[in-house]
This record gives structure tokens, C-alpha cells and sequence, in this order.
């Protein structure tokens, strides 16, 4: 089983973690510090002090110009003065001085390095000195002898303790320390942790299609990503309405034909219909099953484009001849609606660079769409312009156009305005998303300009080839 600590509990321990390190870490490691730091003063100002009153005092006293009582009197302010206790023994040990006024002993019988060694630190001489301490030793020397040793001594207690008090007085400043971690840590959760907890709970709802869910986000450091949040749930939001009314639009395209089919054949079948009407209602039912496998193969091509991006075979052609060709295809249905068709090209030739076939496929859309939606009649005028590298294909008709309010949504898939829903019978609204998705490929631009009962002019642009 494995145990996880989310976020919040995380900082909580770090932060405790801190104030022990930072608290428990000075209580314990400040003293000692002092203490060290203490130590090696104490030891550079007794030697320094050891070896002044060794110069000064070893020629007078050699040389009985300095008694006894004098010499014990200029130690005992040195010694009250440092704070300190200090012996003075003869080379062989025997102690002829002592600040604190014992009983002259002789050192060696409790220590023999006592005397010889310059430094010594937690050091006892039981039943002399019972309690630890530290102590420097200093040799005098005259007339290149060794006459004796001056040893400076202070107790560890009382470097312990003042180096305690120096560690105390630096508590308001680790109190203030402790403060300002505690707000550093606040200002964490504050700034950082909260955001992530509201961004990570809206997420949350969105993944539970809760796309309604507002979450109040003041400008900061997460602003960007709750704003990159929000957006991909209004995506999906949006996108589960696309979805619902792809469903819908789908299911009424293909129930529409399907039901008609449905019928006249059980009309046909149970004597309803009589046999003379057969073959009218037979063209009905090869109508509805065209547009049922037109509708088929749009949603096919749809599918295609979705799933790998609308791969592209670019080559160079005449895109004046592909529309003559394109053009051509139509000549029966322009025949029925007395539609004239004019060419417009700017050269007689015109080379573009782009995917033969699709574009095809957007003329082709595009020349039907104006075809349907013409009154009879009336001209298609197709053309070509030249703008420095871009060709400029437009399809322009005169016929019942697009309200102002729709023109955005023609390119979304199954649309239909509803002016057109009554000529466009066998329209499946996916030839202009189609179009859109060709023309987005090439990396081009497609526009529409159309005022109603007017008529409606498509510009799709593709790239001129070089010369």
C-alpha cells in the first residue's frame, strides 16, 4: 500500500521542519558555537596575557626587586581582571602561587602534562580541581633556564554559561527568523497552494462535465494556466453541443430519406400504389438513396480530413482549364435552370500550386452551391485575379444569398440557413465545411461576401507558381 502526502500536507511538514531546523538547531548549535568561538579567545588572550606577565614580572622577581607579596598582588588584578584563576609553579612542579589562595601543592603529582602542555580543555586535577576546566600554561624562562611555569585557568561552566546567555541574546532575532518563515509559508499557501487547489477542484468539474462551474481567480501566478483551464472547458463544452448536434442533424439527414424510402416501398408492396405509378416513385426512391450516398460519402471525407490532417499532393497546374472542366460537369443542371456561366480569367493561363484533386473537390462544391441556390435565369461568374503571388478564384451567383446573421456559421458541419432549406434538398451541409477544411490545408484563406435576394460570391486564394 503506498501512502501519498498531497500538496497541503507537504508544506506543512516542510514548514515545521523548518522552524525545528531553525528553532531546535539554534538552541542546541548556537551555544555550542559561542562555546567554540569562546574557547579559542579565551585561550589567544591567556597566552597573550601569560606572556606579558611573564616578561615583566621574571626580571624583578629573579632578581629580588620584586618580593613575593608584590608579584602575588599584580596577579591577583590580572586575574580578577580576566576573570580567571592563575597558578605559579616552580619547574619541578611545586606551586608557589595561586589566585584563589589554596594550599601550595605540587602540580605534578596530579598531572605531569599539566605544566608542559600549552592548551588543555575539560581537564580536571581531582582532589585539587574537581571541576573541569580550561587552561593555558606559560614557561619562564632566565638566563636560558627554565625556571618555572605561570598557568592561566577558567571553568568550563563558565564559558558553557556565557556563551549560553551570548546565544540568548540572540533569541529575538530568531523569534523574528521564525515569524518571517511562518509568513513566507503563508504567503506559499496563499499565492501558490490556494490557486492550485481551486485550479485542481475546477478541473475536477470539468472532467465531471461540469462546464458551468466558475471559479473566482484574481490575477497571478497561475493566471494563465486556470485561463488555459477555462478555455479547454469551454472547448468541451462547446464541443459536447457540436457533438449533441451533430447526433441530431445526422439522425434527421439520414431518417428523412430513410423514411420515404421506407414508405413507398410498403406502399408499392401492400397495392397502395398503384403499378402505372411505380416507376414515379422508384426515381423518388433513387433520389432519396443519391443523397443518401452523398450524404455517406461527405462524412467519409470529413472523417478523413479529422484523422490525418488533410495530407496534401501538391503539384503545379492550369487552375483556369481545371475550372473549364469543372464547369463543364454542370452543363445539364445550368440547361434546367437556363443559368449562363461567365468566365473571367485575367490571363489566359493561370499556374497555381496546390492539391489537384481537392481543389477539384472545392470547385466543384462551390459551382453546385451556386447552381442551387441561383434563381433561374440568372449568371454565375466565375474568375481569376492575379495578386503578386496569390491567385484569387472567385465563384459569385445571383441568387437568394445568406442572412448577415449566418454567414459565420455556414462553414460549421450540417448547417443549413433557413432560407436555403427549402431549395437544398439533397444538400447535406457538409460541402462548405468541406471546403473550409481543403482550403485550410493549402494554408490559404476562403471568404464569403452575400447580401439576400442579391446573391453570394465565394474567394478562396491559392499561391501562384513561380515563373
Amino acid at each position: 500500500m503506498h501512502f501519498r502526502l498531497n500538496i497541503t500536507a507537504k508544506l506543512i511538514i516542510s514548514y515545521v521542519i523548518s522552524l525545528i531546523f531553525l528553532i531546535f538547531g539554534w538552541s542546541v548549535f548556537g551555544t555550542r558555537f559561542f562555546e567554540h568561538k569562546l574557547i579559542k579567545d579565551t585561550n589567544s588572550t591567556f597566552y597573550n596575557s601569560l606572556s606579558g606577565v611573564a616578561d615583566n614580572y621574571k626580571k624583578g622577581y629573579y632578581n629580588n626587586l620584586l618580593n613575593s607579596a608584590d608579584l602575588s598582588i599584580e596577579l591577583d588584578i590580572i586575574s580578577d581582571y580576566l576573570d580567571s584563576r592563575i597558578l605559579l609553579a616552580k619547574s619541578d612542579g611545586t606551586m608557589i602561587y595561586d589566585s584563589h589562595g589554596s594550599s601550595y601543592v605540587n602540580l605534578f603529582s596530579y598531572d605531569n602534562d599539566i605544566l608542559s602542555d600549552l592548551y588543555s580543555y575539560n581537564v580536571r586535577l581531582p582532589g585539587f580541581i574537581d571541576e573541569p576546566f580550561l587552561s593555558v600554561s606559560y614557561p619562564i624562562t632566565y638566563d636560558m633556564k627554565l625556571r618555572g611555569h605561570i598557568v592561566m585557568i577558567k571553568y568550563c561552566s563558565d564559558i558553557f554559561d556565557e556563551a549560553d546567555a551570548i546565544n540568548a541574546s540572540y533569541w529575538p532575532y530568531i523569534t523574528a527568523a521564525s515569524l518571517l518563515v511562518t509568513l513566507i509559508y503563508i504567503y506559499l499557501y496563499i499565492r501558490i497552494l490556494l490557486p492550485l487547489k481551486k485550479i485542481s477542484y475546477a478541473a475536477k468539474e470539468y472532467s465531471n462535465k461540469n462546464f458551468s462551474y466558475e471559479c473566482s481567480f484574481r490575477a497571478g501566478e497561475f493566471s494563465e494556466l486556470y485561463n488555459a483551464i477555462n478555455c479547454i472547458a469551454n472547448d468541451l463544452d462547446s464541443l459536447e453541443d457540436e457533438q449533441r448536434k451533430f447526433i441530431s442533424n445526422i439522425s434527421h439527414d439520414f431518417r428523412s430519406p430513410l423514411t420515404s424510402i421506407r414508405g413507398y416501398t410498403e406502399a408499392m408492396i401492400d397495392g397502395t400504389i398503384s403499378p402505372e405509378m411505380n416507376k414515379k416513385y422508384l426515381k423518388i426512391i433513387l433520389f432519396e438513396t443519391e443523397r443518401l450516398a452523398k450524404l455517406t460519402t461527405s462524412l467519409l471525407e470529413i472523417n478523413n480530413m479529422d484523422s490525418r490532417a488533410t495530407s496534401l499532393d501538391l503539384s503545379s497546374f492550369d487552375i483556369n482549364t481545371t475550372i473549364k472542366q469543372s464547369v463543364e460537369c454542370f452543363e445539364g443542371s445550368c440547361k434546367e435552370k437556363l443559368l449562363h456561366v461567365k468566365l473571367v480569367f485575367e490571363e489566359p493561363n493561370t499556374y497555381v500550386v496546390a492539391d489537384l484533386g481537392k481543389i477539384q473537390q472545392v470547385l466543384y462544391n462551390l459551382i453546385d452551391n451556386a447552381i442551387k441556390f441561383s434563381h433561374n435565369n440568372s449568371d454565375i461568374i466565375i474568375s481569376t485575379t492575379i495578386r503578386n503571388e496569390k491567385i484569387f478564384i472567385s465563384v459569385k451567383d445571383s441568387g437568394i444569398g445568406i442572412p448577415k446573421e449566418c454567414i459565420s456559421k455556414i462553414w460549421d458541419r450540417f448547417y443549413k440557413t433557413d432560407v436555403s432549406r427549402g431549395k437544398d434538398k439533397k444538400g447535406t451541409g457538409l460541402g462548405l465545411s468541406i471546403v473550409k477544411e481543403i482550403i485550410n490545408a493549402h494554408n490559404e484563406n476562403i471568404n464569403v461576401t452575400s447580401t439576400l435576394d442579391v446573391g453570394t460570391e465565394f474567394t478562396f486564394s491559392l499561391p501562384r507558381k513561380s515563373m
